[in-house]
């Protein structure tokens, strides 16, 4: 008997402090299940970076092409005399005439 009241009293304890927290959260507060931190890059966020390096090397490399694919742009229009376009993501080449 003593069993199902304390199951009961720690189930209606960690609703009431979901509640709270959730509470807290649409305050503004603290970020609980509903909304996610906005990454700042601060300290924190670089230092996980390099955690992440380490224990990961291929994140590194996503990373690298990503900002890779980021600064650099295809521009069709730049004459460069092929008149030829791939697009890897759809499988396709197109030649133009």
């Amino acid at each position: 008997m003593t069993v199902i009241v304390w199951v009961s009293a720690l189930a209606l304890g960690a609703t009431l402090l979901d509640r709270v927290a959730l509470w807290a959260e649409r305050r503004g507060w603290i970020y609980w299940r509903k909304r996610k931190p906005e990454v700042d890059g601060g300290a924190i966020t670089g230092a996980f970076g390099e955690i992440q390096s380490v224990l990961s090397p291929s994140h590194r490399h996503v990373v690298d092409e990503q900002r890779i694919k980021q600064s650099l742009r295809h521009d069709t229009a730049t004459g460069d005399g092929t008149g030829i376009l791939v697009d890897l993501d759809d499988g396709t080449v197109r030649f133009d005439r």
